[in-house]
């Protein structure tokens, strides 16, 4: 077998493992651009200036290739196998644009994003990843409230260019990225909350919940809810972190209707940050 042969050989075996990884059929391979996704250094995964993205996947392999072809765009990226490891860096890390997998372990990727929109508006670009090419899928990942829907077999090129856009689109809202609620304000970038102007110290935790409550203020959340969003952890666990976070967070920022607001415990069923008037 000569040289030319055994490159043949290699590339048909990437293109088999690849077959593996990310549902790709050998004789639809993109052999340049899955070498150069598999062959990416791995030094990048979590360093590389430009947008910082998180992918959550509880397949290794395929996370591994999701990795592999990103980095090539110069971005930072993060990946995650469970809500939970995903749930704990965000309490560390801002990211600018989410990749999740439908299929996952624990919840299904529906239910996660309806998750992080609640957890973080509507302004991070979330792009949904799936076997599934129905017309149905697309329309019910869309109404979930992600931004965009790719079907596997993955096309490096194509996951590259809409993930691409969607960080266009994240860096342009990047000014925006502030919670006001008079007089609170939480600035995103920071990761900060200001009352009156005057910043407050606040935990990790403390600053999760309360940026929470002031972006969806009205809203009501159970214990069950704020433990996997903010501790990514089992709602069903017996726990009073969530009762005792709370009390310093309503202590610290306030929410004692002294400001217009008051962080009100609803009975068996959660709390909420509710308007309040003087005298009420």
């Amino acid at each position: 077998m000569d040289l030319i042969e055994v490159a043949l050989v290699g590339i048909v075996d990437v293109c088999v493992s690849i077959k593996g990884v990310a549902g790709i059929n050998v004789k639809d391979c993109d052999v340049p651009a899955a070498v150069a996704c598999l062959s990416a250094d791995s030094q990048f995964r979590e360093g590389g200036g430009g947008v910082h993205i998180a992918i959550l996947e509880d397949d290794e392999d395929q996370r591994d290739f999701l990795v592999s072809c990103l980095v090539r765009q110069a971005a930072t990226v993060s990946d995650f196998g469970s809500v939970a490891d995903l749930q704990r860096a965000m309490q560390r890390q801002r990211y600018d644009v989410f990749v999740v997998d439908w299929r996952l372990p624990e919840v299904s990727g529906l239910s996660f994003v309806q998750q992080l929109r609640r957890q973080l508006g509507w302004g991070v670009p979330i792009l949904m990843i799936t076997a599934s090419r129905s017309e149905q899928d697309v329309i019910e990942a869309l109404a979930s409230g992600a931004d965009d829907f790719l079907a596997k077999p993955l096309r490096p090129d194509e996951l590259q260019a809409r993930v691409q856009a969607l960080g266009r689109r994240a860096l342009a809202r990047s000014e925006r990225d502030a919670v006001e609620l008079p007089p609170y304000r939480v600035d995103i970038t920071q990761r900060d909350v200001t009352l009156a102007g005057q910043a407050v110290a606040l935990t990790d935790r403390e600053y999760a919940l309360a940026s929470l409550f002031i972006g969806h203020a009205g809203e009501l959340f159970s214990r069950h809810q704020l433990l996997e969003m903010i501790w990514g952890i089992r709602g069903d666990l017996t726990t009073r972190t969530v009762d005792t976070h709370v009390s310093r967070l309503r202590r610290k920022l306030e929410f004692d209707g002294r400001h217009g607001w008051r962080l009100r415990s609803v009975y068996q069923h959660g709390y909420r940050l509710e308007p309040h008037r003087r005298g009420a």
